[in-house]
């Protein structure tokens, strides 16, 4: 049994290893650059894709950096100067393409992880990460899409997790920072 879930865990870390090799350096360090000279970041997605980018939004606390996850009762009012990062496979999911387009209403950039930069979300972002990943609403069997055995979506959201810890880790060592710093911010009233 041990032996069938190491091979499950190798063949999940070659499919995110071989994604993130599509992933284009100019996507990267643009996106990066507005996450890290925005005063607010704030993050929104629906699903999976929002426990990831919840985790994200609270390494960036855990940096110093103001961030906050939209829906959460504390989150107060975007506005411009801001950054809103979306992350959504299809890049068409209403309510993450709806935010996208309020908060670029109200003067905010708006930066997106996507599986495709021709889709809605990739066309309004003002930066973006296309990971090509199959989803939900079908990237497989598109030009460019990246192979997966696995269930639609946990490719996308996976290579997400990994860019964006990746981007935490750069972050702490610009900063020189010690990432056991991070546990003075971090939460001490835990349920």
């Amino acid at each position: 049994m041990l032996a069938r879930m190491q091979s499950a865990c190798r063949e999940i870390l070659a499919e995110v290893a071989g994604l993130l090799e599509q992933v284009r350096d100019d996507e990267v360090e643009h996106i990066y650059s507005q996450i890290v000279a925005a005063p607010r970041v704030f993050g929104f997605a629906t699903g999976r894709s929002g426990f990831v980018l919840r985790g994200f939004i609270m390494r960036l606390n855990h940096l110093g950096q103001t961030a906050y996850y939209v829906g959460e009762a504390s989150t107060p009012p975007i506005g411009p100067g801001d950054l809103l990062l979306v992350m959504s496979g299809s890049g068409s999911t209403a309510t993450s393409l709806g935010a996208a387009m309020e908060a670029a209403k109200l003067g905010s950039a708006v930066a997106a992880l996507v599986g495709s930069r021709l889709s809605p979300l990739g066309q309004l972002a003002s930066a973006l990460v296309e990971l090509p990943a199959p989803h939900k609403r079908g990237v497989i069997g598109d030009q460019g899409a990246h192979h997966t055995r696995q269930t639609a979506g946990s490719l996308f959201e996976q290579a997400c997790f990994v860019l964006l810890e990746s981007m935490i880790l750069r972050r702490f060592k610009e900063l020189g920072q010690d990432p056991r710093a991070a546990l003075t911010r971090h939460a001490n009233l835990e349920a």
